[in-house]
């Protein structure tokens, strides 16, 4: 029976980490691999702009962008992040070029963002994947407050 998600917009950030850091490996792949794979990257990213923090990203101006691979088409989902005048805005129009941009697939992503993992071992396996201004790519998810299971 394919996996599917409860009402995620019910959910509070912290609801959602502990949902998704509590799901087995396969559940996690299953949703992944399904329809629901979409509607669970929507709510994470849209999220993740509500959760900046104001006096971190003030006086920023940066583009981030985000490859989700391993879609079932074959396919990569693609989000880009601008952070600049002191707001947080997220996209699935890639339009701007990056100062960063991070690639991994589905499941490490849900597995990161819910803090279920270690980003530096991935990065040294190349299970995360991150192109640019490497430095800086390490320091903007401290711009935002996400919540650990």
């Amino acid at each position: 029976m394919p996996q599917t998600l409860p009402d995620l917009a019910a959910f509070s950030l912290e609801e959602l980490v502990a949902y998704t850091g509590g799901l087995s490996d396969a559940a996690l792949t299953e949703l992944m691999s399904g329809p629901e794979r979409t509607t669970l990257l929507d709510e994470y990213f849209g999220r993740i702009a509500r959760q900046a923090i104001p006096e971190k990203i003030k006086g920023q101006d940066a583009v981030v962008h985000f490859h989700i691979t391993e879609r079932p088409d074959g396919g990569v989902d693609y989000y880009e992040m601008v952070v600049r005048d002191g707001a947080c805005t997220i996209s699935k129009q890639v339009v701007e070029s990056a100062k960063v941009t991070v690639t991994l697939d589905g499941v490490r992503f849900i597995k990161l963002i819910s803090g279920k993992a270690d980003p530096t071992k991935w990065f040294l396996t190349r299970k995360l994947k991150i192109s640019g201004d490497m430095i800086f790519g390490g320091k903007v998810m401290s711009w935002f407050d996400i919540p650990t299971p």
